[in-house]
């Protein structure tokens, strides 16, 4: 080879020797942000699990039946006191949605008045039949609702995003390593 194709070869193998240095240090950077994702998803997940949280998606199977289905009628149904209940029973249910709830939801979390507001309705008509106690508290129950509707839309746009972030990453790190591949290869010949 004359000395100018040495050079050149010289400068190409150092150029590569620093990529995959830094295609090493990204593709590592990568793994750990995934994998301290991962932990900590699973900490928190196994938290929540053991303190009896549910969440939206109501997938904690260690909940008492009971306690689930009264969250199943906050977070998706009608928190509603059924006429085949004695009085003591609704006044109980009443209590309990309300107990649930306020346990639920922080000062700060929005549907906590208007999720509040409809309760406290139910829980002063529980004396009342359904179709009475329903046009009473129905607005509070429409505002109510149309703010847990909010939630469930805010937390699947999260999701999302979140998923497109890490396909975003996933499919860089994967580019990453491809390059890894051929430079390594070029450099073994």
């Amino acid at each position: 080879m004359p000395p100018a194709d040495v050079g050149a070869a010289m400068r190409y193998a150092e150029y590569s020797k620093q990529e995959i240095s830094f295609i090493e240090g990204e593709l590592k950077d990568w793994f750990l942000q995934r994998r301290f994702a991962m932990e900590r998803n699973i900490a928190i997940k196994k938290a929540l699990d053991d303190n009896n949280f549910t969440g939206l998606s109501m997938s904690n199977s260690s909940v008492p039946p009971a306690q689930m289905a009264l969250w199943s009628d906050l977070v998706q149904g009608k928190p509603e006191l059924e006429d085949s209940l004695s009085t003591n029973a609704k006044q109980m249910k009443a209590e309990m949605y309300t107990k649930t709830f306020k346990d639920a939801t922080d000062m700060d979390h929005p549907c906590r008045i208007p999720g509040s507001q409809y309760l406290q309705c139910v829980q002063a008509n529980f004396k009342d039949t359904t179709g009475a106690r329903t046009p009473k508290c129905l607005s509070l129950f429409t505002t109510f609702d149309g703010c847990r509707k909010n939630i469930l839309q805010q937390q699947a746009q999260a999701l999302e995003t979140s998923l497109v972030k890490q396909d975003i990453a996933d499919r860089r790190a994967k580019a990453l390593f491809e390059r890894r591949s051929i430079l390594l290869e070029a450099q073994s010949k």
